[in-house]
């Protein structure tokens, strides 16, 4: 034996204390590591790791102190100790190949399928001592002896080549996770692992089992001149060594996750000041939209305030006119075109801020521009360069081809519409020789006056016609109330001049007739026929103011045949010819639709008689499923039916007008076309419904 191999083996007591203690460190570093808070999951599988280095250290020591026992006196290789050793022994490796397992195994995996192998293995284990045993009967020490080597070859060379993979699997890791110096330390514990797992656990102590009988520990002394005891304690001091190292990659992860915290802090403290910064722009860039929304809206406000007023429509729209020019700091001159109620032409209604002597300039071409925009019913501005740009209302605010416009803007015209209907336009003038780019606040308030104005002109427009309709319907009534007296007072003069002479005559003939019967009955026979004559004459009268008053026809008969037979009575009395065509058969209709017919036709037979002087009249009844078409023509001498309807001469048309209220009272509408040396033709369509129409309380029929 060399001076060297004399040397440790004489001191292999401390090559067993170092030994012990390297496995004891990285059993006490692993775990102390093991509570740190990673997202490898390497931290995780350290756990039985560090019991494997814990474990370990204490066989070793327990093997150094069976050694100094003997030099104490002591005896420490009772059985039951070397049974406490081998389960060291044992455990140790074991949770070396769970250490493996565990990083091996994908995330997920159940327990059972992960420590099977575990137990297959000890009862592998467990099954081979016991087959030992039986065969070759050795003593208990020398059987303990023949376990530890059974526990190196089934439980430490598998955990260590198994732990081996894993380290070179988790120094992967490391690279990936940009911490390659980590990773090379892996490199060199899973090199020291497999050097310590398949070289040191197979020179084990001789015994009859294979193939302990040729690598043994005694041969490794004579091979390498050292104990094995050595080559393992100097592995695992290796293998310790670059554990160590590698376990500070967890202080770098720390490290660089407190970077990060310091880094999200940071960044959500400059965000924080970039949204304090955004919020505090985003309020004044709010609190100027909401100053422009208060005068917008204001206004707009003021605009439908003058417009209600109670005063002449053209005045309203004069104040009007004066308050938007005082609104919009582009413009000093506004135009208001509307639309004839009678037949849609453009007229200027209200001009403000042009000059009147000399002649403004931008008159006319305003003028133009808002007939063109009445005619197109889209917004357009004129700029100095001559180009014209249309756009829509809706599309104005997101698109601004206008105000994007480089030349300056001279006028702008913008559409009012009313329930989907252009009435007109406004049109906006900015000054002479100070034209210029619209901002956008006041492109926004002219797009907010172009859609509000509208509506608030035609309100008044309506409440206008509204006041004028309600005149003439008082003016109606009165004449209605007229009528209705006239009527009475004719009815009492024909009863009194006619229906009452007569019956004065025969009630005188009577008398006569008493005293004649008494003395010449021949006078008398004369005279009663001459009574009989006065008598009938009488009734006929008597019929004739009823049947123009309430024909029976109609209540009996229905609305055809009254309507015949009125025409007829009409042609007879008058020498006109008379024509009633029907188409269709309207039956029965509730007793206010055929009232209100009725003297529909009266009335526009009395206009014939008094003032077409017309030879021939025409009267169509055409019934449709759902409405009926009556029909009134003449071919006198007509009349202006616009200048008549249009109200302007206070008491015209009042025969007219009736038709007209009659025709509304009914839910109908009409179309009286005449005009002078022409004729007049009267259209009327009333729908038909399923319920009677209440209207019987609503006109007066006589």
């Amino acid at each position: 034996m060399n001076p060297i191999s004399a040397f440790f083996t004489e001191h292999l007591i401390f090559v067993f204390f170092f030994y012990g203690l390297a496995f004891f460190v990285l059993g006490l570093a692993l775990s102390f590591a093991s509570r740190q808070t990673s997202e490898f999951r390497f931290v995780q599988a350290i756990k039985p790791l560090a019991v494997f280095g814990l474990l370990h250290g204490i066989h070793e020591w327990v093997e150094m102190f069976q050694m100094i026992a003997p030099q104490t006196g002591s005896d420490l290789s009772l059985p039951w100790i070397n049974g406490i050793r081998l389960v060291l022994l044992a455990v140790s490796f074991l949770t070396l190949l769970v250490f493996g397992i565990v990083l091996l195994s994908p995330k997920g995996t159940p327990a059972p399928h992960k420590y099977a192998p575990v137990a297959m293995m000890v009862g592998v284990w467990a099954g081979a001592v016991w087959l030992v045993g039986a065969m070759l009967n050795p003593p208990i020490a020398e059987l303990i002896t023949l376990a530890d080597v059974l526990a190196r070859y089934l439980f430490g060379i598998p955990g260590a080549l198994v732990g081996t993979w894993a380290l070179m699997v988790q120094q992967k890791t490391f690279r990936e996770r940009a911490m390659p110096q980590f990773g090379r330390d892996l490199v060199w514990c899973a090199a020291a692992l497999f050097l310590y797992g398949v070289i040191g656990q197979v020179f084990v102590h001789p015994t009859p089992l294979v193939p302990s009988t040729i690598f043994n520990s005694q041969i490794f002394l004579q091979w390498f001149g050292v104990p094995v005891q050595l080559f393992r304690g100097a592995l695992a001091i290796f293998f310790t060594f670059f554990m160590l190292r590698a376990l500070r990659a967890f202080e770098l992860e720390n490290q660089q996750r407190l970077e990060r915290a310091n880094q999200a802090k940071l960044d959500a403290q400059a965000a924080a000041l970039a949204a304090e910064r955004r919020i505090s722009h985003e309020t004044e860039r709010l609190n100027e939209e909401l100053q422009m929304a208060v005068h917008e809206l204001t206004l707009l406000l003021d605009l439908a305030r003058l417009l209600v007023e109670p005063m002449d429509l053209r005045e309203r729209l004069q104040l009007v006119a004066e308050r938007i020019v005082q609104s919009i700091k582009y413009a000093n001159a506004a135009l208001i075109i509307l639309r004839h109620s009678q037949d849609a032409s453009p007229y200027v209604a209200v001009a403000r801020g042009f000059a009147a002597d000399p002649p403004d300039p931008r008159y006319e071409p305003a003028e133009e521009l808002g007939h063109k925009c009445i005619a197109s019913n889209l917004a357009l501005c004129r700029h100095m360069d001559g180009a014209v740009i249309e756009f829509t209302l809706e599309d104005a605010l997101q698109k601004q081809d206008c105000r994007k416009q480089q030349s300056a803007t001279m006028m702008i015209a913008l559409p009012l519409v009313a329930q989907n209907k252009n009435i007109g336009c406004v049109v906006l003038a900015a000054p002479v020789g100070r034209e210029r780019l619209i901002t956008v606040d006041e492109f926004a308030l002219m797009i907010g006056i172009g859609q509000q104005v509208g509506l608030s002109i035609e309100n008044a427009r309506l409440y206008q016609d509204v006041q004028k309709r309600e005149k003439t319907l008082a003016d109606l009534l009165h004449q209605v109330v007229g009528a209705q007296e006239a009527e009475r007072r004719r009815i009492a003069r024909e009863l009194h001049d006619a229906t009452g002479q007569s019956l004065t005559a025969i009630s005188l003939g009577l008398r006569g007739i008493e005293a004649l019967l008494a003395n010449d009955l021949p006078v008398s026979a004369r005279q009663i026929r001459d009574l009989q004559t006065f008598g009938t004459e009488a009734i006929g009268e008597l019929r004739r103011i009823i049947a123009d008053l309430r024909p029976s026809q109609l209540d009996d008969l229905g609305l055809v045949a009254a309507l015949r037979w009125y025409v007829s009575a009409f042609e007879k009395r008058r020498g006109i010819t008379c024509e009633f065509v029907i188409d269709g058969d309207p039956g029965r209709l509730s007793s206010e639709y055929e009232t209100v017919l009725f003297r529909i036709v009266q009335e526009a037979f009395t206009n014939v008689a008094k003032h077409s002087g017309a030879s021939k009249v025409t009267v169509s009844l055409d019934t449709y499923p759902h409405n009926i078409i009556l029909n009134i023509e003449d071919n006198g001498k007509g009349f202006d039916a616009k200048a008549m309807l249009s109200g302007e001469n206070e008491y015209a048309g009042w025969g007219l007008m009736g038709i007209r209220e009659r025709v509304l009272l009914l839910g109908g509408n009409y179309n009286i076309e005449s005009s002078p040396g022409h004729g007049t033709e009267i259209s009327i369509c009333v729908p038909l419904t399923t319920e009677d129409q209440s209207v019987e309380n609503k006109i007066t029929a006589g």
